[in-house]
């Protein structure tokens, strides 16, 4: 038994990134997306969303009450800048390396697939605060299919049947959509990985 994705709606529930590579390590993934990997740090799901928070605020605040993060070393690489908006968290199940972000903020600002799929599959998933969607799925480079699940034909990527994705004409709900990439590819994601310390990296929505 796996934990599958579904729980995500509840334990998201203003949104999230699921991002899932085939066959690459989580510090894979995060150099992928920009990070350096001397500055990969590991942070549980609290502590990546309260930094997130902390460095949006008009007045960024400490973060003494996190009694254990190491809070001189997160700052020290990076994680504390005004300009580092994203904190994603990286892990790993049966075969897939996967990527969390609790906002849709970094993936929709970055034409991230490409490289992230490069000599692999990628599958990425997310769902913003509007309930929108977004399903992507590249392979060695190339994005195969990428649409909103809740709008039928809405596919603009090169192949789109090659998610082989239900076709009859209705929309997926978001319970739906996760349901469908578990059983299609097996995807999950450990409940427990939410207070466990994953690789994490500090990354900008406006770096070039």
């Amino acid at each position: 038994m796996t934990d599958g994705l579904r729980w995500m709606l509840e334990a998201y529930p203003f949104g999230y990134s699921l991002i899932f590579c085939e066959d690459l390590t989580p510090e894979e993934v995060l150099e992928r997306l920009g990070a350096q990997r001397e500055s990969v740090f590991p942070l549980t799901r609290v502590e990546a969303q309260e930094i997130e928070v902390r460095n949006a605020a008009d007045e960024p605040y400490d973060l003494d009450h996190l009694d254990d993060l190491n809070v001189e070393a997160v700052e020290e690489l990076g994680f504390l800048r005004r300009e580092t908006d994203a904190v994603v968290r990286a892990g790993s199940a049966e075969g897939w390396a996967f990527a969390i972000q609790a906002s849709t903020s970094y993936i929709s600002a970055r034409n991230y697939a490409p490289t992230l799929s490069r000599g692999t599959r990628l599958i990425a998933v997310s769902r913003d605060v509007n309930a929108m969607q977004r399903v992507e799925y590249a392979v060695d480079g190339r994005v195969l299919s990428s649409f909103d699940p809740g709008i039928p034909g809405s596919d603009d990527g090169a192949e789109p049947s090659a998610l082989a994705w239900p076709s009859d004409g209705e929309g997926m709900s978001s319970s739906q959509v996760l349901e469908h990439l578990e059983s299609q590819f097996g995807l999950w994601v450990p409940k427990d990985s939410e207070e466990r310390r994953l690789p994490a990296a500090a990354l900008s929505t406006t770096d070039q």
